[in-house]
């Protein structure tokens, strides 16, 4: 092939014209694949207690009750949300005190954009 080597690029694969692979760069993107799955996995992983940090408020929800429903991404899942909003609403509780400026503060996050840290207080993702 007059000593030129050329290379056609698919995703993590090196392939030469002679139709060889490079090793390397199959270890490298295979590596980076695992990675990506194992992030999106925790993504995705049941709540619990404890602080849920640096979510972006996706949408609000004010329930009959009084209380507010919050949905985040990445999303939560299993939590027992009122009025009947699904597993992926965290919950503020109507007797909440502050429950006002809690709202207010997750209303200005989402129109700004900015992300958001939350404590969940237990498993149903009640926020306090």
């Amino acid at each position: 092939m007059c000593g030129i080597k050329s290379h056609y690029y698919l995703t993590f694969l090196t392939v030469d014209l002679e139709g060889r692979l490079d090793m390397r760069e199959l270890k490298y993107g295979m590596f980076f694949v695992l990675l990506i799955l194992s992030l999106s996995f925790k993504a995705y992983s049941e709540p619990s207690r404890g602080w849920v940090d640096d979510v972006e408020v996706h949408r609000l929800v004010i329930v009959v009750t009084g209380g507010v429903n919050v949905r985040v991404k990445p999303e939560l899942q299993g939590c027992t949300s009122q009025s009947g909003y699904g597993q992926m609403y965290a919950s503020i509780l109507p007797e909440q005190p502050g429950l006002d400026k809690m709202y207010s503060g997750l209303l200005a996050a989402k129109m700004s954009g900015k992300r958001v840290s939350l404590w969940l207080a237990d498993d149903k993702c009640t926020i306090r």
